[in-house]
């Protein structure tokens, strides 16, 4: 009898430890396979469970907004900011000076200035049409006269360089990546760029994934320098579930990362913060500081419900996606 029970008890305990072993490899396989997406001048795969909800772009200090619209809407909204600039009558406001490109069909650059407080300014929209009907608008101002001729000169460059970019397209040739195109540049002059993109995961609607690449600033301390001098991690104390942190290089990129499991608002579960980041260089496109945060549990306004990924799951879905940070080859 003992030798029989001994024998069920042995095959319950394999039984259990072969689930846990199958769980667990079901879970590392749910982010297996992947999507890879170009921000900026680096790549990311992301799960297929990655849906993309947002983008966001900077090139040269540039908002460039894209927008599908036909030639006939593209040529009435350059007259219509012309017309607003010509007619102009606040001795304050910006008023039109000329349009560059201006037999061409494609693109187009509106220049303006304005004189107050005994100084002059600059503004500058630019338009350029691609032939599949996506077009890239910009609006700036506020520059000066001393450099106005090198900012000129920076923008007509960027309109003979700027063309359209399907989603799936991993550009061959150096440059940078934003939503629906992609702007040719070497990289290798100074100056500031940034990129983001932002994910949820698919019927999992409070994991949210974001990741940037940045030039414009640097942070004046590393991640884990930030959250040591926040003091947050004594102030959870014993309700930390999880915490791990340290250097980590990913692909020649050093950085840190911090992945840190915390209890639900209402302590019914919990929730994960995972970030992995580099603090970069200012102005430099070939390495900016790049940003990684997974967080689950978020639904807004402030409030952390119970993460509907498991630890394992959470650390897949993270792993899966640090990894594969890069910067484009071609870069």
């Amino acid at each position: 009898m003992k030798k029989r029970s001994l024998q069920k008890a042995t095959i319950v305990i394999t039984s259990l430890f072969a689930l846990i072993a199958n769980t667990y490899a079901a879970e590392q396989a749910m982010f297996e396979r992947t999507k890879t997406y170009c921000f900026g001048r680096y790549l990311v795969d992301m799960p297929n469970e990655a849906e993309l909800a947002g983008e966001g772009n900077s090139y040269k200090e540039l908002q460039i907004k894209s927008k599908k619209m036909s030639s006939e809407l593209f040529e009435k909204t350059i007259k219509e900011q012309e017309g607003i600039l010509k007619n102009e009558k606040n001795t304050r406001s910006y008023k039109y000076v000329e349009t560059r490109f201006a037999g061409n069909k494609n693109q187009r650059m509106i220049v303006s200035s304005r004189f107050a407080f005994n100084d002059k300014a600059f503004g500058i929209d630019t338009y350029k049409r691609t032939t599949n009907g996506y077009s890239f608008i910009t609006s700036d101002r506020s520059f000066d006269d001393v450099r106005i001729n090198d900012i000129l000169n920076g923008y007509e460059q960027y309109l003979n360089q700027v063309r359209y970019r399907p989603q799936n397209e991993i550009p061959k040739e150096p440059g940078f990546c934003f939503e629906n195109g992609f702007v040719a540049n070497d990289g290798k002059t100074q100056q500031v760029e940034a990129a983001s993109l932002y994910f949820v995961l698919k019927n999992h609607p409070y994991v949210k994934i974001r990741i940037e690449s940045n030039v414009y600033f640097k942070q004046e301390q590393s991640l884990l320098e930030r959250i040591h001098a926040s003091g947050i991690i004594k102030k959870i104390g014993q309700k930390l579930k999880y915490n791990k942190e340290g250097k980590r290089n990913i692909n020649g990129l050093n950085g840190e990362e911090a992945l840190t499991a915390l209890p639900s608002d209402d302590e019914t579960g919990i929730a994960h913060i995972f970030t992995w980041e580099t603090l970069g260089e200012i102005g430099n496109p070939l390495l900016p500081s790049i940003n990684l945060e997974i967080k689950t549990g978020e639904s807004g306004g402030g409030q952390t419900l119970p993460s509907t990924l498991s630890n394992q799951e959470a650390m897949a879905l993270y792993e899966a996606i640090v990894k594969t940070i890069r910067i484009r080859p071609s870069n």
